[in-house]
């Protein structure tokens, strides 16, 4: 392409000229371009979950994030210290208390230690309980291969949500509340359950 070719003028700019410029390379050119990807936020993909697993009874996540005073009542009260700050480097969940069920899952204490001492009331008792909803990776869990695995069912601290049916674990949605230690204590590398939102 010469020069005055690639000097369109007003008129073939508005005549459509450079449509027909880029038509006429070819698709070459839109091989060339990089990939568009969406990335996670490194703290979320840490967890290796899709959503941010606060502590039970909280609010929605928007009225969390608005309310939240940070001032770390509910990590002192938890008495497990399943609850921790959300780092630095998570943006506008920077400083929220937030669960690695991987690390130290909820046991879901009888008392909810974490609830009444939150003053700015982004966790509350009439709020649902639920945190998440574990699901169980048919592809990886050891029970759904022929080996005998009953890791999760036997540590569900909330009854009869995980039962045996046929020698293979199965998750009640309606009970469960996400806390996460079916999570925690899979033998599988990685684990073979994974939280989402409920």
């Amino acid at each position: 392409m010469s020069d005055r070719e690639n000097n369109m003028t007003r008129r073939g700019l508005l005549r459509g000229d450079w449509f027909k410029a880029i038509r006429k390379k070819g698709t070459d050119a839109i091989d060339d371009e990089p990939e568009f990807k969406l990335r996670t936020p490194e703290g979320q993909a840490k967890r290796g979950e899709p959503f941010i697993h606060r502590p039970p009874h909280a609010v929605p996540e928007s009225e969390f994030i608005a309310g939240c005073t940070r001032c770390d009542k509910c990590i002192e009260a938890c008495e497990p210290h399943s609850i921790f700050r959300a780092a630095e480097s998570e943006c506008n969940i920077a400083g929220t208390p937030i669960i690695d069920a991987s690390g130290q899952p909820c046991i879901m204490c009888e008392d909810t230690p974490c609830v009444p001492v939150c003053e700015a009331g982004v966790l509350r008792i009439d709020a649902p309980v639920a945190m998440g909803l574990a699901v169980i990776d048919q592809d990886t869990c050891l029970a759904f291969h022929g080996t005998v695995c009953t890791a999760c069912v036997e540590r569900c601290p909330v009854e009869n949500c995980m039962t045996m049916v046929g020698g293979r674990p199965e998750i009640d949605s309606t009970s469960c509340t996400g806390c996460g230690v079916c999570l925690y204590v899979c033998p599988v590398p990685g684990s073979a359950i994974h939280l989402l939102p409920k």
